[in-house]
């Protein structure tokens, strides 16, 4: 398992959307493209953000789930800030959308993830950057995916559907 470097927050605005799309949630994470690469962004109370500063453990998962009406990849993020209840984050893929393929894709040609968290407030509140194990494992996920994307005709495709039904199904 990884730890992360530590690193002090920069100035680093949300895009309008991704702020809107935010601003409700207690806790988020999404990928964003950024001229650095792929990012994860982290929406999470301050308590939270405060627990997870300095050097902790950090595992990034990838799971792709075969789905009647679509393939969804999962990540998630667990932060060992209290190993007995570390915190999580999971956020979904579909590879259909051109941006969100794009943002997981990159993931294929990064050694290294950064981490831009933000408070109830939409405050950047802080950054880490953890390493990408086996970034080969990206590629694979999604030639997969691909193969089962083909498999599902246009008319029966609903990632929202397949999404939530993994959602009531899984658990972090």
């Amino acid at each position: 398992m990884p730890s992360p470097e530590r690193r002090e927050p920069e100035q680093a605005l949300l895009p309008p959307e991704l702020a809107e799309f935010l601003k409700d949630r207690r806790f988020a994470c999404v990928t964003q493209a950024t001229n650095r690469g792929t990012v994860l962004v982290i929406k999470a109370p301050g308590s939270e953000i405060e627990s997870v500063r300095g050097r902790v453990p950090v595992q990034l998962r990838y799971y792709l789930y075969q789905h009647p009406a679509a393939p969804v990849i999962r990540m998630i993020l667990t932060i060992y800030d209290q190993p007995r209840t570390p915190l999580a984050f999971e956020t979904f893929i579909n590879v259909e959308d051109t941006a969100q393929r794009a943002d997981f894709e990159a993931l294929a040609n990064q050694n290294e993830l950064d981490l831009l968290f933000y408070d109830e407030e939409l405050a950047h509140r802080l950054s880490k950057r953890v390493r990408i194990g086996q970034p080969k494992v990206v590629t694979q996920i999604l030639g997969e995916a691909d193969r089962l994307l083909a498999a599902i005709p246009k008319e029966r495709f609903d990632f929202d559907r397949a999404k939530a039904e993994l959602m009531e199904a899984t658990t972090l």
